[in-house]
């Protein structure tokens, strides 16, 4: 390498130094605009809760290899909750839920093709779980409104139940029992929008989560067996969506 290049070099780095240091002194710290407000204060209690009812009903339904099918069934949710702000925006409390759901088909015909058919008959589920959760909230407001504001709900659920698996009936009825228990973390953003000073309407969709279930059955009061799910993931979970009304005191 001749003297030349060692010249060359040594005055790109000189540049690229000086470059640097003009930028570091020029530097300007970026504003978002994003104006943090208090949204709800400190020492505020909260409760609410949210309920849920779906029902389905088929008589003679077909749909694919699915025909004749008549059946019914719901789908029941109540999940009241109360909390505190322990500091601005900052709220715990906890969490009560109540599900039920009943799935039952009289009659059942999967019609694969000519020579490959299934019946089914006098079959339902039913299952029942309550669960209980505390959870931390986060309030942040929307610019400088009074009325709109978002929120972030982690959860820490712990809840149990039973279920139920009926085939047949009379003498060839069979039975299988459950005993549920589940537990996780749960992560749901929302928002909220104040319809006065003291009442609110909520809306949040669970976004992460970290649950574990574990189900113990017995059929016929002979043969047991047990089923366990973990599960991790991070979507949006359109059977989360929770819409509810929250007072505040």
């Amino acid at each position: 390498m001749n003297i030349c290049t060692l010249r060359g070099l040594g005055m790109m780095v000189l540049l690229c130094l000086f470059v640097a240091g003009a930028m570091a002194k020029e530097r300007v710290r970026f504003e978002r605009g994003i104006v943090k407000r208090t949204f709800v204060p400190k020492g505020q209690w909260f409760f609410g809760g949210t309920c849920s009812y779906a029902e389905t009903s088929q008589e003679n339904y077909k749909f694919l290899v699915l025909k004749d099918w008549n059946g019914s069934g719901y789908q029941l949710a109540i999940k009241p909750f109360v909390g505190y702000m322990v500091m601005n925006d900052f709220g715990v409390g906890l969490n009560f839920a109540y599900e039920r759901s009943l799935f039952k088909v009289d009659k059942l015909n999967i019609h694969l093709n000519d020579d490959l058919n299934f019946e089914i008959s006098d079959y339902y589920i039913l299952e029942h779980v309550y669960t209980a959760s505390a959870f931390a909230r986060l309030f942040m407001n929307i610019e400088e409104s009074k009325r709109f504001g978002l929120f972030n709900d982690v959860k820490l659920m712990f809840g149990g139940g039973q279920g139920k698996y009926i085939n047949g009936e009379g003498d060839v009825l069979e039975g299988t029992y459950q005993t549920i228990f589940k537990m996780g973390l749960i992560y749901s953003p929302g928002i909220a929008v104040f319809i006065n000073d003291y009442a609110a309407v909520e809306a949040s969709v669970g976004v992460l989560g970290v649950q574990m279930k574990r189900t113990d059955q017995t059929t016929n009061n002979v043969h047991s067996g047990s089923f366990s799910r973990s599960s991790a993931n991070f979507k949006i979970d359109l059977f989360s969506i929770g819409l509810g009304v929250s007072i505040y005191l």
